[in-house]
């Protein structure tokens, strides 16, 4: 048996990357469904969307693994090197699926919030996450002597499963809802409403305050994540962008204009990266450059739906409360530069 490491396969990384991507996309389905149709079982056609999704995944792999073996490898070389911690996260699924019927079956069906914290969730989530690893580490490994930009591109997949994951773990801080349609009740004066109308109002604005924090950390630290490691090609960051954000938005739409406006911030947003990373090349070395870069791509995403909101719902918040928010969000991306920037120079 043959003890070196298998050679990298584009092929099999397109295709784990794609099928990890199904898994997590599979969950919003999920999510969309314990919004809009009575759940009260663990055998639902939307749990068979990401569990289908395993199922290709594992054909996948054991395919790829049988016919290395067959050419000689050992069985614990028959796939490579980079997919060893991602092969660890299959059992761990099943695992954790398994414990999920029974925790459905003995203590119900969690709805809203409680499904996105429930243990088992997190645990299927945390396993899709060592899978999608194995296309990332093997493009990364292999960078220096790939000759075109599609050979990386699963690369950008698995991080876009990684994006919809974090979205899926933290639906709640997903729309920061500055739209007219999420106002809060009408403040009146002297009413015995007046207290409560007036604490919802901070409440709302406050959170929707911490979600712009929160969405332009994440879009700035993925972003800063692939442009520091990799050289990225024309449309990377726009394509992480809708195949990261797109699932999570219509899981949520509910008949708003959510869907589109996070499609149109994810193009914006991402097509001003994907410009400013072939004209300038950020990079953590190139400090100037990599600091405007991570403001830029917070910054033009709030901005957009700030704007898109404006113009098909209207804007509750008050001018100092949007502009505010919008500011933070670059500000967010520029304390992450020099995170990652003084990580690089330690």
């Amino acid at each position: 048996m043959q003890r070196q490491a298998v050679p990298r396969s584009v092929v099999f990384d397109y295709a784990v990357a794609a099928c990890c991507f199904w898994i997590a996309a599979g969950f919003f389905v999920d999510a969309w469904a314990h919004g809009h149709v009575p759940i009260e079982t663990f055998f639902t056609p939307y749990h068979a969307t990401f569990y289908s999704g395993m199922a290709a995944l594992v054909a996948v792999m054991a395919t790829f693994a049988m016919r290395n073996h067959r050419a000689g490898y050992a069985w614990t070389d028959s796939l490579p090197r980079a997919y060893r911690l991602a092969a660890i996260g299959i059992p761990f699924f099943f695992v954790a699926g398994l414990g999920d019927m029974i925790w459905h079956l003995v203590l119900g069906v969690e709805e809203g919030v409680d499904a996105l914290l429930s243990p088992t969730h997190q645990l299927i989530g945390l396993s899709i996450f060592f899978v999608s690893s194995g296309p990332i580490r093997s493009v990364l490994a292999d960078r220096r002597s790939a000759r075109n930009y599609a050979r990386q591109f699963p690369l950008v997949i698995a991080l876009a499963t990684w994006l919809v994951l974090v979205h899926f773990g933290t639906a709640y801080a997903f729309d920061p809802a500055a739209g007219r349609s999420n106002a809060p009740p009408p403040i009146a004066p002297f009413a015995a409403t007046y207290l409560t109308a007036l604490g919802i109002g901070y409440y709302k604005v406050s959170v929707g305050v911490l979600i712009v924090i929160a969405q332009s950390t994440i879009m700035a630290g993925f972003a800063l994540w692939l442009v520091s490691r990799a050289r990225t090609g024309p449309g990377w960051i726009t394509a992480l962008f809708v195949l990261g954000n797109a699932p999570a938005a219509a899981a949520f739409t509910n008949h708003t204009w959510l869907l589109a406006t996070t499609v149109l911030q994810s193009l914006v947003a991402g097509g001003l990266a994907d410009l400013f990373v072939a004209r300038w090349h950020p990079r953590p070395e190139r400090a100037a450059a990599f600091t405007r870069f991570a403001v830029l791509v917070p910054a033009g995403y709030i901005g957009v739906y700030l704007l898109t909101t404006l113009a098909t719902d209207g804007v509750w918040w008050d001018w100092n409360v949007a502009l505010g928010a919008w500011i933070w969000s670059g500000v967010c991306g520029y304390a992450l530069s020099l995170l990652v920037r003084a990580r690089r120079t330690a």
